[in-house]
């Protein structure tokens, strides 16, 4: 308000000294113009102290928002992933997953990838594709049986029972995060499985051969 205040005291100046500079024209005859092209600049002042006065207020409220502390980002762990033994060779395998978010943020899970398949969707109980699946601060979401899951189609290789299969989950905010599960019951890998597992990273691993069958021994005729 200071600066308004100047400006209305600068109008009434320049109207002082309009009247004296008009009065003195008309004295000499001349200058008609002298108080009008005067006063035209006094609204110009007080239109630029307005200004002023709103642009301060307006750095003020930035500044604040500036030091409004942001929401902790979100914080996200993966746990018990597994997978179910494929019914057929050629798929679809269901698989599962927890995901805690310990962070502040919520955040969503967008795509699933893995070497084993062409596709992965994410698919409610009845089957039906979910283009995300939320994940709210300070809480956690399990993909299970019956009800939210994973479906690998398109297999590049059948799964067996105790392979480990790579999962890449990708979320809005957290970027990709990297999973192992085992085909089978979950909680099952031992640390030696995931090092194993990440000699093949982004890539199928060696297949593991056939153990070789045991020749059988003839029976003796009888005697």
């Amino acid at each position: 308000m200071e600066r308004t205040d100047d400006s209305l005291e600068s109008l009434e100046a320049l109207e002082a000294e309009a009247a004296a500079l008009e009065a003195a024209a008309a004295g000499r005859g001349g200058l008609p113009g002298a108080r009008r092209a005067l006063l035209i600049q006094g609204p110009l002042v007080a239109l630029l102290a307005v200004v002023l006065m709103l642009a301060g207020h307006g750095g003020s409220g930035a500044a604040a928002s500036a030091a409004t502390p942001s929401a902790p980002p979100a914080k996200l762990a993966l746990l018990s992933a597994h997978l179910d033994p494929p019914a057929q060779p050629s798929g679809p395998v269901e698989a599962y997953v927890t995901i805690r978010n310990g962070g502040g943020s919520a955040d969503r899970l967008l795509d699933v990838t893995t070497p084993w398949a062409t596709t992965v969707r994410l698919v409610d109980a009845a089957g039906r594709t979910q283009p995300w699946i939320s994940v709210p601060a300070g809480s956690s979401v399990t993909l299970r049986p019956g009800g939210l899951h994973l479906e690998l189609t398109g297999l590049r290789r059948t799964p067996k029972l105790h392979d480990v299969i790579q999962l890449d989950l990708t979320f809005a905010q957290s970027g990709t995060v990297h999973s192992w599960a085992p085909v089978g019951p979950a909680n099952t890998l031992t640390v030696e499985d995931v090092m194993h597992a990440m000699d093949s990273m982004d890539r199928l691993p060696p297949e593991t051969p056939a153990a070789p069958e045991t020749p059988t021994t003839p029976a003796a005729p009888a005697k």
